[in-house]
């Protein structure tokens, strides 16, 4: 059972997520090369699969592969207020401070993968099993953003030159 006060920071942040989309009056704060992408892998039931990146620009796609709504490929943009609580509560979480894998001789659970980019520097975490705890709570967040309705099908359009 989760504790009350994780409980209860899951539902404030779902809150925030939800009233920053409708807000959309801020600017983006972090360059396009500032990107957060979470990759989660299948498992021997029906676990989620799909791949969710976000940009400093608030640019986003979604590949969802199997178990998982939307299916394909989508796009969309959010909007400043929700792009930048996302890269804000990143970079407090201070990512560069975890190590690379996090696992144990487990069968049956889903991978998930991290990769943080900011400022020229990456990094990538394998979160399978044993994981600390802030990082679930990551997980669980950027599921959120990644799973709230709003997706285009198809790519995203080609920048006009």
């Amino acid at each position: 059972m989760k504790s009350p006060i994780r409980l209860t920071l899951m539902l404030a942040s779902a809150f925030l997520l939800f009233t920053a989309q409708k807000c959309g009056s801020g600017k983006y704060e972090y360059e396009p090369t500032t990107s957060i992408e979470i990759a989660k892998t299948g498992c021997f039931g029906q676990c989620p699969t799909y791949v969710f990146s976000l940009k400093g620009d608030g640019s986003a796609t979604f590949n969802g592969r199997r178990f998982v709504e939307p299916e394909g490929e989508h796009h969309r943009t959010y909007s400043a207020d929700t792009t930048n609580m996302v890269f804000s509560r990143l970079i407090e979480a201070d990512l560069y401070q975890y190590e690379r894998e996090y696992t144990d001789n487990v069968t049956d659970l889903p991978t998930t993968y991290l990769t943080f980019e900011h400022e020229g520097k990456q990094k990538k975490i394998k979160l399978y099993y044993g994981y600390p705890e802030e990082l679930g709570t990551i997980v669980e967040q950027l599921q959120e953003v990644a799973l709230t309705k709003g997706w285009m099908e198809g790519k995203a359009p080609e920048a006009e030159q």
